[in-house]
């Protein structure tokens, strides 16, 4: 009898689910889908079997597929993938589609800007925005010039013409930078560094393959592998060493304000105080003003995020650079001159401001080409809260866009046929004026753009300058040679093998 029954109810509820199913996603029949689709498991078998490289390539091939929109569905969910700069457009620069989806919530720090629910996010973000204002950013390039100096300091150990992983010293810079901005320039000189260090590696890292593994996506299955324990592991190293900077750095600002109370009258003290840049965890711990102070949470969770973006941007980003200055040495030796008319040999100990950076045309110019062809973020997402009209389908709230950066900087009708080309003049400034608004988005856009885009500006060119001035680079790697894995980030399977030549070994 209870056979009978089953064979009758589960046939009745497969009907009812898949019909629920059809019912939620009719509005997207007329887009084309990607095949095959299998029950269940969606596209995700497209991947099975593949390694990290293949993984990357047959997803990259996917999105550079995607003309307008194109259905791929993550298993049971579906997810509307474009690299059209007029769709990523509209998309970005919707009130309607400024969440961010499930996928984000496994990096985990869900009160920081980068992972934060939109209702999280927007009275944090207009809180955070005077940090990173140009002001502000003006400001930490004295910390970041010591930091870059400290870099080539220690590259100068290295014997001329020495073979190194560029990347272990670019990004142990922009993670100096960025903790010497966000929390104080003494951090990374303390105890406990070195495990800080690995728990930002392994946090990045762990959460970087549950939002790349479809069938991690469950908590039930996930909380039952390694990888849960390892990621809740690293993330309470970070925390615990975040914590303990907090509480020394909230008795740091008491002790001040004490003290500017015993001298209000000095007016000379309180206006150049006022003119100091604030690092971001002084503001992270100052009132709002209706005096409502960011929770502990919203503290560390900001704090991380600022810190491995910056790296892992940044660092990435700079890394990068110097194969590509290895790659075409004429451009290489473009670039030398620039800097060199700037800060010419011998000037070592010349002050570097922001006005020399902002100078830099040429520079910047090579490192957009450097995001253009290798995007730090190779794809965000975005979640509708309302429906929002696209190609002329109404899509329900609730479905996530997938936007290709990485597909939408290859585009050939957006950068012509020689896209695949390596050109810095695609951003002089005759070519930039004739070009779609959003065709070049190395830290997404509209309303969500990345918080920390023009430090990261600053940052870039401030490496570039000391690493070009002080060491030519060439490297047995070429461009043919050149894959990807896949990550959150563009990252090389392989390490960034560079030679380097020093321009003035006399002064070392």
């Amino acid at each position: 009898m209870l056979s009978l029954i089953l064979t009758a109810v589960i046939p009745l509820l497969g009907v009812i689910l898949y019909w629920n199913f059809r019912s939620r996603y009719r509005f997207a029949d007329k887009w084309p889908t990607l095949r095959p689709v299998y029950p269940l498991v969606g596209n995700a078998p497209i991947v099975l079997g593949k390694n990290e490289i293949e993984r990357f390539e047959t997803i990259r091939d996917v999105c550079i597929s995607a003309d307008r929109i194109l259905k791929v569905w993550a298993g049971p969910r579906l997810l509307l993938v474009t690299s059209h700069p007029d769709l990523i457009q509209q998309i970005l620069t919707s009130p309607v589609c400024l969440e961010k989806p499930y996928l984000y919530r496994f990096a985990g720090f869900e009160e920081g800007l980068f992972t934060a629910k939109y209702h999280v996010w927007k009275p944090a973000r207009k809180r955070l925005n005077p940090a990173f204002n140009l002001r502000i950013i003006h400001g930490f390039v004295p910390i970041m010039v010591k930091c870059a100096r400290k870099m080539i300091a220690r590259l100068n150990e290295c014997p001329d013409g020495a073979t190194v992983d560029i990347i272990k010293y670019t990004a142990l810079c922009t993670l100096e930078m960025a903790c010497g901005t966000t929390l104080g320039s003494d951090v990374l000189d303390r105890d406990g560094k070195e495990e800080f260090k690995r728990g930002l590696d392994e946090a990045f890292n762990g959460a970087a393959r549950r939002m790349m593994t479809v069938y991690l996506y469950p908590d039930i299955i996930y909380k039952m592998t390694r990888y849960y324990k390892e990621l809740t592991e690293a993330r309470k190293i970070v925390c615990d060493f975040f914590t303990k900077l907090i509480v020394e750095r909230k008795e740091v600002l008491q002790q001040q304000q004490l003290t500017k109370g015993e001298n209000n009258n000095d007016e000379d003290i309180t206006e150049e105080d006022n003119h100091k840049p604030k690092i971001l965890v002084d503001l992270l711990l100052s009132n709002s003003s209706d005096g409502k102070p960011f929770s502990q949470a919203q503290i560390t969770d900001n704090a991380y995020a600022v810190i491995t973006g910056a790296v892992d941007t940044t660092g990435l980003l700079t890394a990068h650079a110097c194969l590509f200055l290895s790659f075409y040495p004429d451009i290489q030796d473009r670039l030398f001159a620039e800097i060199n008319q700037y800060f010419p040999a011998g000037s070592e100990d010349q002050e570097i401001t922001h006005e020399h950076l902002k100078d830099l045309t040429y520079t910047e110019m090579f490192m957009n080409e450097v995001q253009r062809h290798w995007t730090a973020v190779p794809a965000i997402a975005r979640e509708n809260t309302a429906e929002i009209e696209i190609d002329g389908v109404k899509v329900p709230p609730g479905n996530v866009f997938g936007l290709s950066l990485h597909a939408l900087h290859q585009r050939k009708d957006v950068w012509g046929p020689d896209a695949d080309k390596f050109d810095p003049e695609n951003f002089s400034e005759e070519r930039v004026k004739n070009r779609h608004p959003f065709a070049f988005l190395p830290f997404s856009g509209g309303t969500r753009i990345c918080l920390g885009w023009r430090y990261a500006s600053f940052s870039m060119k401030t490496i570039m300058v000391h690493l070009v001035r002080n060491f030519r680079f060439s490297s047995k790697i070429k461009p043919e040679d050149i894959r990807f894995k896949h990550d959150l980030t563009m990252k090389l399977p392989f390490e960034h093998l560079v030679q380097i030549t020093k321009r003035n070994p006399e002064r070392v």
